[in-house]
């Protein structure tokens, strides 16, 4: 599959504020009544209220370019069970495939990778959204409302999927560079 180079330098912008976000997130001190943050979660705030806009810009352009190709639903197959059998066919032409210690390969759109794809924007999406909600409502002291504080549990949950995503991700991306599929070309090439 080919990428233009805007769904590079966003993919990059994500891939670099999300692991930024997630590094930060454990030498942050977050505030409490009591309990002044320090400048780890300024930078956390702030860096997380900018990937808000990268991940929303990152989102219009990618089902804008699905749209166009015809793919759109294929980043969310949950709704549709024309769409759910398609993906379960590819997982288990995957599981297949890894069983004789190969990869799938292919340029063409595959169901698997584009729920992937589907989910990651979703995740990164869900905890730049609850933690910009987060950033905005936080009192002064630190104090939250109730309903805000459902919120930081929802962002707090997200977490451990994140760092999951986080490192399985790419590894299947340098898996699959290895295999001679060149996805790290293709996705980080700027020609």
């Amino acid at each position: 599959m080919k990428y233009d180079p805007l769904t590079r330098i966003l993919h990059l912008c994500v891939a670099l504020g999300v692991s930024l976000q997630m590094i930060t997130s454990l030498v942050m001190i977050y505030p409490k009544p009591g309990r002044l943050p320090n400048q780890w979660y300024e930078v956390h705030e702030g860096l997380g209220i900018g990937l808000l806009g990268i991940v929303s810009v990152h989102w219009l352009w990618a089902l804008g370019r699905s749209l166009a190709r015809g793919e759109a639903m294929m980043l969310f197959p949950w709704f549709s069970k024309a769409r759910r059998a398609d993906l379960g066919r590819d997982v288990g032409e995957t599981a297949r495939q890894a069983l004789r210690g190969r990869l799938p390969a292919g340029d063409g759109p595959r169901p698997l990778p584009a729920a992937v794809q589907g989910a990651g924007l979703l995740l990164a999406l869900g905890m730049a959204a609850t933690g910009t909600a987060l950033a905005i409502g936080m009192a002064p002291d630190g104090g939250l409302s109730p309903a805000l504080r459902a919120v930081k549990e929802v962002h707090e949950a997200m977490a451990p999927v994140m760092w999951t995503y986080l490192i399985v991700h790419p590894l299947l991306g340098i898996l699959h560079q290895f295999a001679g599929h060149g996805t790290l070309n293709k996705m980080f090439t700027l020609r």
